[in-house]
């Protein structure tokens, strides 16, 4: 038996060099790092450009023509201001002298320093006015009455909430008042900022407040309200109630009786229906004489005519 061997061909150079470079280890690593070079070129140039955005917006932020100097701050809104109010708020614009016009915080920042302050009850709007101006308008806690407490007044707004003003011996000009019959008729005083929950200054806000939505409060401006109290009931249903008296500009006194704002009150008349019983009243010549008091707080027909000095 004959075996045949056949003898391998010597590969050729051109095949050698094939093999070799599609086994070489670094071909498959090749773009890779290619990859990696473009994306290393790219950040490089991103980085730059944010940096020079950057620059650009530092240099915006410190461009005079756009920093507020606390004149250019305009404040609209309540046209009526306290001195004390006035120079609160300008206060707070002076604390924004310098800030950017272009400072993304500077709305919210101004937000949040006027709404701490007692004067103001709400920030309405913002507006940026360039180069250099922020409109704010503001509604702002007027005093519309003052209470008298432990020889003191004290200014308060339509919600009772006391006003951060130092209370004098000496009244306050121009605001009626709200005074207890006696020194404890009215109770403590809350901090500035706080309501004066006492029974005595709501009831008076809410008397005063029905004078003030009539006509007749032209008739009968109010010049202040005296607290009283009164026992309501008897037994164990006995009620200690306020009770109160306008005592108007014209030296007319009105005998409101107890506050109270609620339909279907019981024996208690609304202050509506004690405004029609006034309106009534005054369609009498003699009503309007100084000195003389109209009694509202009848539910029955007829309305009485009494002296001040009679109880």
């Amino acid at each position: 038996m004959t075996t045949q061997t056949t003898k391998a061909r010597p590969l050729s150079k051109t095949v050698r060099d094939a093999v070799r470079r599609n086994t070489s280890p670094g071909r498959h690593l090749a773009p890779a790092f290619a990859a990696l070079a473009h994306a290393f070129l790219f950040l490089l140039v991103c980085g730059g450009c944010a940096a020079g955005v950057a620059l650009l917006w530092r240099a915006a932020l410190d461009d005079p023509r756009f920093l507020l100097d606390g004149e250019t701050l305009g404040l609209g809104g309540s046209v009526r201001r306290c001195p004390e109010s006035v120079e609160e708020l300008r206060a707070i614009s002076l604390r924004f002298s310098g800030r950017s016009l272009l400072d993304p915080r500077l709305a919210s920042d101004l937000e949040n320093a006027y709404s701490r302050s007692v004067w103001v009850r709400n920030v309405s709007r913002m507006r940026r006015n360039f180069p250099n101006r922020m409109d704010v308008e503001l509604q702002l806690r007027l005093p519309v009455a003052q209470v008298r407490n432990n020889r003191r007044y004290w200014m308060i707004d339509l919600d009772g909430v006391l006003l951060p003003v130092r209370g004098g011996a000496d009244p306050f000009g121009g605001l009626p008042e709200v005074a207890g019959a006696t020194a404890n008729t009215i109770g403590g005083r809350p901090e500035p900022g706080g309501v004066w929950n006492d029974e005595g200054v709501t009831g008076a806000l809410g008397v005063m407040r029905a004078f003030w939505g009539s006509p007749l409060s032209e008739v009968l401006p109010v010049a202040r309200v005296v607290v009283n109290t009164g026992v309501f009931g008897g037994g164990s249903a006995k009620e200690i109630r306020r009770r109160f008296e306008v005592v108007t500009e014209t030296g007319v006194v009105v005998r409101w009786g107890t506050y109270n704002d609620l339909p279907n009150g019981g024996d208690e008349l609304t202050s509506a229906e004690k405004m029609w019983n006034l309106q009534e009243l005054l369609s009498r010549e003699e009503a309007l004489r100084p000195g003389v008091c109209l009694d509202v707080r009848t539910r029955v027909p007829g309305y009485s005519l009494l002296p001040v000095a009679a109880d």
